[in-house]
């Protein structure tokens, strides 16, 4: 097991950072176990892809890079087992080999399956709910260094209560999802006025299986993407997603935004010209995961927020005005996306039908404005940030926001009742 002393830790977005007293990678469950028992202080990191300060810690930092097998594959219930350890595009391309796939999926594929769904994770649609609506079960190591499993039938409102844990209950070991046959995603990417998708949007949501919109800040359009799922051949060609994939959404945006970077006032004009000359009307068949997953997005920093679905065009008519209406310097896309409600408890989907506002900036210059003046809009329209992303709403506020905000109180008391998975930020929000 590697193991390391004053591990320097920094998240994927470079705005969080901390010097860890010890650094441990497992490689097994035991090893895990051991870790737990022995320190006191002890957080978990996959990926470091959080935005917020899930991960920081000047105690003992668990990594799962190690820790990262396919465990089991039950082909004929559609279930899969793995370590916490796996990435969504381990993953992704596993069930592809068999035939197999996610029923839905997030923008992002780089995070640990089990860091995105702890952390409320999401995708898009209005009858898919958040990533962890595929969990049968997870097993977590408790402080006193026992493994509980907890099931989704069996144990229905504790599982309600736990999954969405953000590392405050224990460690998750092990996850079985529930897995579908391999499908293919019809897309259809177009550009629109804003008010116009804002006028068409319950009639998109309603008639696609999974809806996006991309906003370009200082502009009056939106990008929209309809994904229908379809049994239809694939007609996507290889030099295609190269050329869009690679060369126009990764290195031609990555200079754009670059020259964005060198005088804010331009940023502007650059919006309009990605519209103007980089989106064509795309229409294309293609595994699912592969149209889900966008190409890797350049450094950047990130809020997102979920409202009710009721306020959308409410929301976003509010954000863009106030962005129009100040000295905002935005080159960075804005997503807007949609889920159905759910039962979980930390969910920012619990008990209502959501649309998702992220609020995107490449660099921090103005980034403190920015934020607050998003999550001024977030308050207004009582909104739920997401976990894994940057906010700075009180406790109240949040506690406010959430029916059973105080019965994950009570359970992580029992599970953890020493503090031993905390960190500040946990201890803040639930101690």
């Amino acid at each position: 097991m590697h193991q390391q002393h004053n591990f320097n830790f920094r998240n994927w977005a470079g705005n969080q950072s901390s010097v860890a007293k010890n650094y441990f990678a497992p490689a097994s469950e035991e090893e895990l176990v051991n870790i737990i028992r022995q320190y006191q202080k002890n957080r978990l990191v996959g990926t470091g892809h959080s935005w917020s300060s899930l991960c920081v810690t000047d105690a003992t930092l668990i990594s799962t890079v190690n820790y990262n097998q396919v465990l089991h594959l039950d082909k004929d219930n559609l279930q899969v087992t793995i370590q916490s350890g796996v990435k969504l595009w381990q993953l992704n391309a596993y069930l592809d080999q068999h035939g197999l796939a996610l029923k839905n999926l997030g923008s992002i594929s780089e995070q640990s399956v089990v860091g995105a769904i702890c952390t409320g994770t999401h995708g898009s649609g209005k009858d898919y709910q958040i990533l962890g609506s595929q969990v049968v079960s997870f097993s977590i190591i408790k402080a006193d260094g026992n493994k509980q499993v907890i099931h989704s039938e069996n144990d229905q409102v504790l599982f309600n209560q736990a999954l969405i844990n953000l590392g405050a209950l224990g460690i998750v070991s092990e996850m079985t999802l529930q897995v579908v046959p391999a499908f293919q995603l019809h897309e259809q990417i177009f550009i629109e006025d804003f008010e116009t998708a804002l006028q068409k949007l319950e009639e998109w949501r309603n008639t696609t299986d999974h809806l996006k919109f991309w906003w370009f800040p200082h502009t009056d359009k939106m990008i929209v993407y309809l994904h229908n799922r379809t049994q239809q051949p694939r007609n996507d060609s290889r030099f295609r997603q190269w050329l869009m994939e690679e060369v126009i959404s990764v290195y031609a945006y990555r200079f754009f935004v670059w020259i964005g970077t060198l005088n804010r006032n331009w940023r502007k004009t650059i919006n309009r010209m990605l519209l103007a000359n980089f989106i064509r009307p795309i229409d294309r068949i293609e595994k699912s995961y592969k149209v889900f997953n966008v190409p890797r997005p350049p450094i950047h920093r990130e809020a997102e927020w979920a409202f009710d679905v009721a306020l959308a065009a409410d929301v976003l008519r509010a954000y863009k005005q106030k962005i129009d209406n100040s000295s905002h310097r935005i080159n960075f896309l804005q997503e807007i996306r949609f889920s159905k409600a759910d039962n979980f408890a930390l969910s920012p989907s619990f008990s209502r039908d959501t649309v998702w506002i992220g609020c995107y900036n490449i660099d921090n210059f103005g980034w403190v404005e920015l934020m607050h003046d998003f999550e001024e809009i977030g308050k207004h329209y009582n909104g739920r940030p997401h976990w894994g992303k940057e906010f700075t709403v009180s406790k109240t506020y949040l506690q406010g926001q959430y029916a059973d905000w105080s019965k994950f109180v009570a359970l992580k008391s029992q599970f953890d009742p020493m503090g031993k998975f905390e960190n500040k930020m946990i201890a803040e929000l639930f101690s």
